[in-house]
């Protein structure tokens, strides 16, 4: 098999690294706008097993990639391309009568399709080919560790709750949150939705409801799930209350006061984007993990269970060059590509990795080296 790999990152690193070794891989192209970094992967593993390509593409001249691919000539292409560029490559994987996957699903937002990708089901099935969206972290491997669980002594489900536990330096809680309560999908403000968790596999944490394309995953294909939440962890930070002193200095008015020729600022406003000015970017370090919590019914009594991994940021920085995250959309992104290799994966048209066996994702990325683990709960009242 022919793979071509577009885009030159930590990811296509790890992925080259295990991909080289496969015997059914034949050539493994790497290409990027900057084939510099491309050329550090091919003298990294060249001899190691595949043969390793390398070129420059620019993803907005479509004759230049157009004529790349006529050389190549892949079989898979994957594709680690900004996730905006989604359908861009999957028309040229169309064209070239290759198959696709990616790690990430853009605009999942929508609620008529699970993404974007999905728009071109009909011309991968015309072709026979095809394509597997967002086999990263999130969906895919999250959404394959509920189902996992769910075939796994549940008679009937209660509820899905989705942590994902110091994975992000800077996520953004001021969006919406949104939910599956009851069969229907509501939402609420951001952050507005919060609890303290303390399983062993994580430590104490403080955790928000969020939006997730999990959520679309249940909403779509596993509507026998009533209920579904996505908790993200945060720092609570201690700010100092400062507002007998805004108040004594006349900040605490939602008045615009004209500050300028046309412009007009509140003074609570002008504070705000000062105290904002002042932010950094946490350095993301230390433990981490995803895991998924099911509840519900089993042979002879109500049943919660855990499934989930570990990990550790600064180890997988200081080892992989990648935060924790990234490192599980590799390992995810990988046990994909195998599976198609493998042929485990096979029909035509767009499809979710949950669209196939769980329990498939889940066993080929133990096969790659992932810890995922196991383990019944206390019921609670």
């Amino acid at each position: 098999m022919k793979i071509l790999i577009l885009g030159c990152n930590e990811i296509a690193d790890f992925v080259v690294s295990r991909l080289v070794a496969v015997k059914d891989v034949t050539e493994i192209c790497v290409a990027a706008r900057d084939k510099s970094q491309c050329d550090v992967l091919r003298t990294k593993y060249s001899g190691k097993g595949a043969r390793i390509m390398t070129a420059r593409v620019d993803l907005d001249n479509a004759a230049g990639t157009r004529m790349m691919l006529s050389i190549t000539q892949p079989d898979l292409i994957v594709n680690l391309a900004p996730v905006s560029l989604a359908l861009t490559v999957m028309k040229l994987a169309i064209e070239s009568g290759a198959n696709y996957i990616d790690c990430a699903l853009n605009n999942w937002e929508n609620n008529d399709l699970l993404s974007e990708q999905y728009t071109l089901f009909s011309e991968f099935r015309d072709k026979d080919k095809m394509a597997i969206a967002g086999c990263g972290m999130s969906p895919a491997l999250l959404s394959c560790m509920i189902r996992n669980t769910l075939s796994n002594g549940f008679l009937k489900i209660d509820s899905a709750e989705v942590y994902e536990m110091n994975m992000y330096a800077d996520y953004d809680f001021s969006a919406k949150a949104m939910f599956i309560e009851n069969g229907k999908q509501l939402e609420k403000g951001g952050k507005t939705e919060t609890k303290e968790t303390d399983f062993d596999a994580f430590g104490k944490m403080s955790t928000a409801v969020v939006d997730s394309p999990v959520i679309r995953i249940f909403q779509k294909e596993y509507t026998d799930v009533p209920n579904v939440r996505c908790y993200v962890s945060y720092v609570p930070e201690e700010k100092p209350d400062y507002t007998k002193e805004l108040e004594l200095l006349g900040m605490d008015s939602d008045e615009p006061l004209e500050v300028a020729p046309g412009v007009s600022i509140s003074p609570r406003a002008f504070w705000q984007k000062l105290q904002d000015s002042k932010k950094t970017v946490k350095d993301l370090s230390g433990a981490c993990g995803i895991g998924v919590v099911v509840t519900g019914e089993g042979a002879n009594a109500k049943k919660r269970r855990i499934v989930y991994t570990t990990s550790d940021n600064t180890m997988s920085n200081e080892k992989y060059g990648m935060p924790a995250k990234l490192l599980l959309d590799a390992y995810t992104l990988l046990t994909g590509i195998n599976l198609i290799i493998n042929k485990k994966w096979v029909r035509s048209g767009v499809y979710s990795p949950t669209s196939f066996n769980a329990d498939l994702l889940i066993e080929g990325l133990k096969d790659n080296g992932l810890g995922i683990r196991s383990k019944d709960l206390p019921v609670e009242e």
